[in-house]
């Protein structure tokens, strides 16, 4: 199959990414995160050197990005394939002979590396108009944040048509019963939970990462190899589904 014509698709994944899976998060964010801080520097021009100033703002920020990265990498990692088929866009795309594994791929690759340039954009615009935040560490956090949730998504898209609220429940569970499995003391989960927290998703680990990341920590090798580990092995096995199963059902 000529590159050029994988090349050719780029336009149209580049358009469904920007207007039906970035817009939503992009106007929230401005909504939680611009508002408040556009009202705070109005009404008081010494906001930002006050003693206050610095802390109110930092919290501001990892507010939306508490808001941000889950939900951009939801609405990025989850429908790649099933919207396709559902929406009948599977006939026009492979209408010519191109690769069904290259092409989402392909749309995989783009989505993420679109996601962290926005994300580090906002951050840098954030920075800019208010007091400077690390950029490389967001964007480092965005990236982290789309290899397992993107990876999974590219997985349940091409199991399933209900992959997103899949994902969504998936993650869900997984944050909670990974933070309950790692509170201090006694084990509070019965053996059946615990078994389920160690084998589902690493979101909790992910959460830890980001964390670490805002504040300028060095990172621990493990958990970070963990959730590459998980979320790449997932878009693996979706490469493999996709290579396997029939594209329309």
């Amino acid at each position: 199959m000529p590159r050029w014509r994988l090349m050719a698709y780029l336009r149209y994944q580049l358009g469904d990414y920007l207007l039906q899976r970035a817009s939503l998060p992009l106007i929230l964010v401005l909504f939680v995160g611009g508002i408040p801080l556009y009202s705070m520097l109005r009404n008081d021009a010494g906001f930002l050197t006050s003693p206050q100033g610095p802390r109110i703002v930092h919290q501001l920020y990892t507010s939306t990005v508490a808001l941000f990265l889950p939900l951009g990498a939801f609405l990025g990692g989850a429908g790649m394939v099933s919207s396709d088929r559902h929406q009948g866009y599977v006939r026009f795309y492979f209408s010519k002979p191109v690769n069904v594994v290259a092409f989402y791929a392909q749309t995989y690759l783009l989505n993420g590396a679109c996601f962290v340039l926005l994300f580090g954009l906002l951050t840098w615009g954030f920075g800019r108009v208010a007091l400077p935040q690390s950029v490389s560490g967001a964007m480092a956090a965005a990236a982290l944040t789309f290899v397992l949730v993107g990876g999974i998504g590219l997985l349940l898209s091409t199991l399933t048509r209900f992959d997103g609220g899949l994902l969504v429940l998936l993650y869900v569970v997984a944050m909670s019963l990974q933070q309950v499995a790692a509170m201090p003391g006694p084990q509070q989960l019965p053996g059946w939970a615990l078994f389920l927290a160690r084998i589902l998703p690493p979101a909790y680990t992910l959460d830890v990462l980001r964390n670490q990341l805002y504040a300028n920590q060095p990172l621990a090798v493990g958990q970070l190899w963990h959730v590459l580990a998980y979320g790449m092995a997932a878009f693996f096995l979706g490469l493999v589904a996709l290579r396997r199963l029939p594209l329309s059902r």
